[in-house]
């Protein structure tokens, strides 16, 4: 899978690009080896299969009020119900071996139904109509942008249903996390990309039988099904949701690593962020990683994607997906460093929740940004053990990112560079930060915050080059 990571296998680089294809081979059938893939997606599918058999998988659309877009009757909903189920056990039963369900469960503590008094059974039917019902509310302002989601076209309600229901039945699978918000989201772009790709497997005598079972890894009748484990595998064994979502104290540790790492990377930065300006992270940071920086990324969504099939490709070399994401979300802070050294407290909030993507992106295109962008971030994760290699290559992409931004040392007057100011303090409180011919005088708090600062520096430099 190198060359995802590479950029030789991208949308603008492969003739016949299929993103299917990286995802469904990394966390499904695990091997190109076309043999594999019958055995490996029916043990995969029959999962999704057996849960929505379950009585207390049933969606209660018939809860909703009559005229709303999404209610269903009872009758017709479990009829819905019974004919997916019929469909599916007939295309599987020839080579499905029964499966335990061991990669999702809901404990006998945990599963509603098993309460006996009436009054916690009522509780249950509550709660799981105030699941619906959140579910619904984010999947109906899901992606404005996106014409498709927004269209009251009978498919595109249909797409919306189906991932209420995938959302619906993950959840109830994963109790000690439930549903949050921002699921949608990423469900939402993994269902358009692969709902893009789906097709209707023809039941032809003419089709070969390895072109069957490569036409098997887009089949539309199992979207759901190979979603539901895609997102499972994505999201839990990539240790997202253990270290985004299942608590708030495990989500301030991730917040904290930023702030840690930031300060061994690129301490100007992290100083005034932190130090000067006061900006809390989690006012910022949460977005960027609860999406995967989705919404940081723009309003294209094939950006986002071309970062996400590479973080699915590099799930074997990377064992920590969480941490290489706060390096890309260093990567992004390092882009707008001269923004973010200049501004005031609101400036600064206003560029983190509305990133500039459009201003790096006129000079780079979005798929060599996406490249660089992950490429520096994966050789900080390579470096994470070590503070001082963090620190040589925080130097590095200063000067690879910031080559015009320069600090005038007035009583030298030398002029050094973005990387170079990291490495060493100056005892002259009177500074200048300069872009390119533009310069920006301080007044006398800030050149004497400016020169607590490179005092500052200075002593960390001189802590890190210590044996």
């Amino acid at each position: 899978m190198s060359a995802i990571a590479d950029n030789e296998y991208t949308p603008q680089n492969a003739k016949h690009f299929t993103r299917s294809l990286i995802w469904k081979t990394c966390y499904i059938t695990k091997s190109l080896n076309i043999q594999t893939w019958d055995s490996r997606l029916s043990e995969s599918r029959v999962i999704y299969h057996s849960l929505i058999k379950r009585k207390d998988m049933n969606i209660p659309w018939w809860d909703l009020e009559r005229d709303h877009t999404f209610y269903q009757s009872k009758e017709i909903a479990l009829t819905r119900r019974q004919s997916v189920k019929r469909n599916t056990s007939t295309k599987t039963s020839r080579s499905v071996k029964k499966t335990p369900l061991s990669t999702v469960s809901i404990s006998k503590t945990d599963d509603p139904l098993n309460a006996s008094s009436s009054p916690q059974l009522h509780d249950h039917i509550i709660d799981d109509l105030d699941l619906l019902k959140t579910i619904i509310m984010d999947i109906d302002r899901l992606f404005p942008g996106e014409k498709y989601f927004n269209s009251l076209t009978p498919s595109s309600l249909e797409s919306k249903r189906q991932l209420i229901e995938l959302l619906f039945v993950w959840s109830k699978c994963n109790p000690q996390v439930g549903y949050k918000q921002g699921f949608h989201e990423i469900m939402g772009l993994m269902y358009i990309n692969l709902y893009r790709e789906a097709i209707n497997v023809p039941n032809d005598s003419t089709i070969s039988k390895d072109d069957l079972k490569i036409l098997s890894l887009y089949d539309k009748h199992y979207l759901r099904h190979d979603l539901f484990t895609l997102f499972n595998r994505f999201m839990v064994s990539g240790g997202i949701i253990g270290r985004f979502y299942e608590n708030e104290s495990v989500l301030w540790k991730s917040i904290e690593s930023i702030n840690v790492n930031l300060m061994k990377i690129d301490q100007l930065i992290h100083y005034n962020l932190i130090s000067k300006l006061k900006l809390e992270s989690q006012l910022w940071a949460i977005r960027y990683l609860r999406l995967l920086l989705l919404r940081e990324l723009g309003n294209n969504l094939e950006t986002t994607s071309l970062l996400w099939d590479k973080l699915v490709s590099i799930q074997k070399s990377i064992s920590s997906i969480p941490d290489l994401i706060t390096f890309l979300i260093i990567g992004l802070l390092i882009r707008v460093k001269t923004e973010l050294i200049t501004c005031d407290f609101s400036e600064c909030l206003s560029l983190l929740l509305h990133y500039p993507i459009g201003k790096e992106f006129s000079k780079s295109s979005p798929e060599n940004f996406v490249y660089h962008l992950f490429r520096d971030a994966v050789k900080l994760y390579e470096r994470r053990d070590n503070d001082l290699k963090l620190y040589n290559y925080g130097i590095h992409l200063n000067d690879k990112w910031n080559p015009k931004l320069k600090v005038v040392m007035n009583f030298t007057n030398s002029n050094r560079n973005s990387g170079e100011s990291s490495k060493s303090g100056s005892p002259d409180p009177s500074e200048q930060i300069k872009e390119g011919n533009g310069s920006m005088t301080k007044n006398e708090k800030m050149a004497f915050e400016k020169y607590r600062l490179e005092m500052r520096l200075k002593k960390k430099a001189q802590s890190l080059m210590r044996p």
